[in-house]
This record gives C-alpha cells, structure tokens and sequence, in this order.
C-alpha cells in the first residue's frame, strides 16, 4: 500500500495536523506518514495527548505504527479496519481528552455496532474545545445531521492536575448533509459560572461584570460546583436560536480577575452576535470532517481561521475533496 506523505509543517503546522490526518487515515484506510509533527509550535513533536490520540487511533483499528513516542516529530500510521468496541482512554495528565474524542469519533461511528469509550484526564483546557462546547454545541450539530451520541459527564478535569472522567456512547451512524444558512432569532440566553474549589466570590463578580455590560439579554444566571478532580473556573453563555445552538466559554486562570474572564467572554459574543453567520470560529473548523463524511452540506460562516485552512487542506491532500468557502459560506 502505497504510504502518503503528510508535512507537519503547513499551515499553523499544529496538532490538528496530526489528529485529521488520523482521523482521514481510519475513514479511508490509507497508509500515513507525517514529518515535522506539531513544527510550528514552541515544543513542537508528540506530547502526551497526541500520543494518546495516536493510541486510541491504533487501539481502535488494530494499526502498525512507528514513531509513536514523547517528542517525536515522526508518525507512521498504516490502519486496519476500524472495530466497535468498549475502549478506555487515559492521557496521564490534564492534556485535553475531548481532542481524542474528536479524533476516533467519525470512524466509530461508521462502524455495524455501537461502542463504548471512556476518556479520563483533561476537560477544561486552554487552546482545546471544552468537554462544554463538545456537548452543547459540537453533538447538537453533529445530531441534526443524524449522529448518534450519548455524553456522560462523571468529573470535569482542570489545568494543571486534570482527574477528568467521561464516556460515550457511539451507536451507528449514517451522517448526512446539513444546509444551514440562517441561525433564526434569539429564543434563549443563560449564563453560568462553574467554579470549583474557589471562593464564591469569583464566579458572582464574574456573573455581576458579564450582566452589567452585556450587549444581550440574559434570562437566568447561576452559579454551579461540577463534580470535578481539580479546582478550575468556568464561565458559560449559552445562546439558543431558532435554528442552531451556540455554547461560549472562558476559562478562568490564576491571577486572571474575575471582570476580565468575563470581559473576554464578552468579545467573543459580541463577535459572533455582531456578524449574521451560523457557524463560530471553532465550530467552522470542527464540522468539515463530519461535512465530508455526510458528504455534502452549507453552513454559513465567517472567513476562515489559518487553524481551518489548514485542516481543509489536510482533507483534500487524503480524501481528495475540498471544501469551498465564498461569499460567507463553507460548502461541500
């Protein structure tokens, strides 16, 4: 079989070069080699959790492997067929588990059977999708276009200690294309801090400084203490729309005060809220994989992130199809 050659270096030359190429390999079976992994980063190679992305990609499909170690800046990557089953994932440390999630999801998924996974170590992390954007923004979407997940939350993980626990369930599925061009109007807003072992103090500044300034309504604002095996803050703006379902999220951080993790929060919304697209940044990014597996679909969004091109480019060099983006609008 002939092996193709993936250079890490493209593009925002991240991790996510790794995790597609992973995900394209499982899907259509091909062999992969990627050089210069993660080479735009200030440690580039294989840290932790893309080494248990490479694990579970392997685990899952029985692969040949070579290259798979801390700091490697080589994989090589020949998979099996993919099998259902009931698997278990532990990163060792607060790295994000919900970027494996996203890395075997698609191709279990095709799989005759259901399976069952298990993620344990970080939820909550910088430069990752939360486990709640995964579940209140990525799987809605993924359900329009008839995916069939069941998220269980047991414990949320933090940086740096991480403990996070967590399980799907991933029953057969037949994605197919979505065109959603319009969000609708705005039928609900709620605002929540999540916050664990702080005082409460921060997430009710956090809750006062969000409302004082906010460009939206907000229905209800709470506080809530998730089950969690680390302290760490979060603080959450859902928004609900006729026609689609937005999930934003800050984390807090030592020494950050609690005004400015909701200020930031803030811009992130009034970015969105400011533009008509149905699509954020990051949820942009996230659907092309699911859009080639439907094969088809429309979403409107806004121009796309150098973190976005780059994954396009990942799916047309493997897949040989290329998602088109014109006039605010990524297609298939």
């Amino acid at each position: 079989m002939e092996t193709l050659i993936i250079d890490g270096r493209m593009g925002e030359g991240g991790g996510q070069i790794l995790r597609s190429t992973l995900t394209l390999a499982l899907l259509y079976g091909k062999s992969v080699e990627i050089r210069h992994i993660r080479a735009g980063r200030a440690k580039p190679g294989l840290m932790r959790q893309h080494l248990t992305c490479v694990k579970a990609a392997q685990q899952i499909s029985g692969a040949v492997v070579s290259g798979a170690e801390l700091g490697s800046s080589r994989l090589f990557f020949a998979p099996g067929p993919v099998q259902a089953g009931h698997y278990r994932f532990d990163v060792g440390s607060a790295g994000s588990t919900t970027l494996v999630f996203q890395t075997i999801l698609l191709p279990l998924l095709q799989c005759l059977e259901s399976s069952t996974v298990e993620f344990i170590g970080g939820t909550h992390n910088p430069h990752a999708p939360p486990l709640t954007f995964i579940k209140r923004s990525f799987l809605p979407l993924l359900d329009k276009m008839g995916g069939r997940i069941e998220l269980k939350t047991g414990r949320w993980g933090f940086m740096p200690v991480g403990g996070g626990q967590w399980q799907v369930t991933l029953r057969p599925s037949r994605l197919q294309p979505l065109s959603c061009l319009q969000r609708g109007k705005l039928t609900g807003s709620v605002l929540t801090a999540y916050e664990v072992g702080l005082p409460n103090r921060v997430a009710e500044r956090e809750l006062q400084s969000y409302r004082k300034t906010s460009s939206v309504s907000i229905d209800d604002s709470r506080i809530r203490k998730p089950l969690a095996g680390s302290p760490g803050n979060l603080l959450v703006h859902d928004l609900e729309f006729e026609n689609t379902r937005l999930c934003f999220t800050q984390l807090g951080r030592p020494r950050l005060r609690a005004e400015k993790v909701a200020a930031e929060l803030q811009a992130s919304v009034h970015q969105y809220l400011a533009s008509d697209h149905v699509l954020d940044e990051f949820l942009t990014d996230q659907i092309m994989l699911p859009m080639l597996v439907a094969g088809g679909g429309r979403f409107s969004c806004g121009p796309l992130s150098l973190h976005a091109e780059t994954n396009r480019e990942v799916i047309r060099l493997i897949s040989g199809q290329e998602l088109s983006f014109a006039d605010g609008q990524l297609s298939l």
